[in-house]
Parts: structure tokens; C-alpha cells; sequence
């Protein structure tokens, strides 16, 4: 595990008071580690031989445990003195329930890929170059 030292955090001196920025680097190296692990114990081997697959189950349960922490990351105001116990909660999870892990994975992507109710709520985004986007003051393309 990685760890981070708290002593060269600025958040004493008054510098990130009320603001933590999210540790992607040090968790997405934990996460992988935390993935790995579990299927050295075998604790994939089910839902490997159910897809027929070793890459693509990896990918899902390293997509749901970021997904996992970033919930539990929201929820509880996460900081990055508090790390740890997100990593140890999520090593818990990953290897004793990757199949609830992945499941809450697919339900995710399935509420997030459907299409928007309505058309009006689309956003629609226009290129400089489009004819008809009038550039403000004094610019133009080069």
C-alpha cells in the first residue's frame, strides 16, 4: 500500500482549508494492486469462467471499485488523511463480493447510457469553423 504523508499536507496551514483534491494517482495504483490481489486468491476464478474471460472481468472490477470509491468518496467527504480506510473497505469489498461490485457496475451503465427522455435536454455544441458562429470583438480565425 502506498502511503501518504500527511506532514506535507497544507490543509494545517490555513492553504487547502474546507478542500481536499481527490489522491487519482495513489488510489488508481492501490485499486489495481486491490484487483490483482484478488485474482491471485482466486476470488475472480467464477466470473472469469462464467464470461470466458480474464482481461474484461479485470477491467469491470477495477471500473466498479473506482466507481465504489468515488460513491463512498462523495458520501462521507473523503479527505486524504481518511484514504486508507476507503482502500481497506474497498479491498474488503473487491475480494469478498466482486460479483455485488460488478453488479452495481452494470446498473450504473445502464441508468447512464440511456437515452435523454426528451430531445430538448440534449446539448448541442457548434464548432468556430461552423457557418454562422459569430466570433466576440475583435476575433477571428487564423
Amino acid at each position: 500500500i502506498l502511503r501518504i504523508d500527511t506532514g506535507l499536507d497544507f490543509h494545517n496551514a490555513g492553504i487547502l482549508v474546507g478542500f481536499q483534491n481527490f489522491p487519482f494517482c495513489i488510489m488508481s495504483v492501490n485499486i489495481t494492486r486491490i484487483v490483482i490481489q484478488a485474482l491471485q486468491e482466486e476470488r475472480l476464478s467464477r466470473e472469469c469462467n462464467r464470461r470466458q474471460q480474464v482481461i474484461g472481468v479485470l477491467n469491470d472490477l477495477y471500473a466498479a471499485a473506482f466507481l465504489r470509491l468515488s460513491c463512498l468518496w462523495k458520501q462521507q467527504h473523503g479527505t486524504v488523511t481518511n484514504a486508507s480506510f476507503f482502500l481497506k473497505e474497498l479491498e474488503l469489498s473487491t475480494k469478498k463480493k466482486p460479483r455485488q461490485l460488478l453488479k452495481s457496475l452494470e446498473a450504473y451503465l445502464s441508468c447512464s447510457l440511456r437515452p435523454p427522455s426528451s430531445p430538448s435536454s440534449q446539448i448541442h455544441f457548434s464548432s468556430i469553423c461552423d457557418p454562422g458562429v459569430e466570433l466576440e470583438g475583435d476575433s477571428q480565425l487564423i
